[in-house]
């Protein structure tokens, strides 16, 4: 037995039993918030797409900054797999 276990468990103050719990916890947070970020930059650069009255460098701007948050949501949604596969092949 251990003399401290009752010391340590009146310690942890979450709702979660273990550290494994708890990173996949704060990944998904992350990953709700990167889409959210992700999808207010894609109307905010269809909004800038929409006012550029035509002006050639103003869609230039919109169209570039509609394909890297688009770009940026296709990374949020592959990164959970990437770092499962990495994780499983070289640890």
């Amino acid at each position: 037995m251990n003399p401290f276990g009752n010391l340590l468990d009146s310690l942890n103050y979450t709702s979660f039993d273990n550290l494994t719990d708890f990173l996949s916890n704060i990944i998904q947070f992350a990953m709700t918030f990167a889409v959210i970020i992700a999808v207010v930059a894609v109307l905010v650069a269809g909004f800038k797409y929409i006012t550029s009255a035509g002006d050639s460098e103003k869609v230039k701007s919109s169209t570039q900054s509609l394909i890297f948050a688009l770009v940026g949501l296709v990374i949020v949604f592959l990164a959970p797999t990437l770092i499962k596969f990495i994780l499983d092949k070289f640890i």
